[in-house]
């Protein structure tokens, strides 16, 4: 009998350790989805950099790491149409050096993971832009090329 209960027990621990398929669970937040309808208290559990799963309810057991968001919105990550991004070209008074900001610094904090530069760059430093800024940003930043150019100036 105690053979056999060990046995069962040793089979178990593969079982519970698998069931952990999430690494992040974000617990009873308000998720706003309009593409999928959703507006409601829910769980989201996260996988790699991933959703996973949406669902009324998950098992924390399912999830390395649980968080309690309840009271907190959930939305998917937001869109910033209008930013300046090209920066750390030392240029003074141009949206291309210093009334431009990093986009990494600012987006994912306020829920924001694609921003739109609006033609800080021009056609003729577009490429300087790319290599600077736009490959190396963890935020997707999409570019408006400005006509002029070397991009928009005050």
């Amino acid at each position: 009998m105690k053979l056999s209960s060990l046995l069962i027990g040793l089979l178990l621990i593969p079982c519970s350790l698998m069931s952990q398929t999430y690494d992040l669970l974000l617990k009873g937040g308000n998720v706003i989805d309009p593409r999928n309808g959703i507006n409601a208290p829910m769980d989201v559990a996260v996988s790699g950099n991933k959703i996973a799963r949406v669902a009324e309810t998950i098992s924390p057991t399912d999830a390395k790491k649980t968080v309690d968001v309840s009271g907190f919105y959930v939305t998917p990550g937001l869109v910033d149409i209008h930013v300046h991004v090209y920066t750390g070209t030392g240029n003074k008074d141009s949206y291309t050096g210093d009334r431009s900001v990093y986009p990494d610094g600012f987006t994912f904090r306020s829920g924001v993971t694609t921003v739109v530069d609006a033609g800080s760059s021009g056609w003729t430093n577009f490429p300087e832009f790319k290599d600077r800024v736009i490959d190396i940003s963890k935020t997707r930043v999409l570019a408006l090329l400005n006509i002029v150019g070397k991009g928009f100036k005050l």
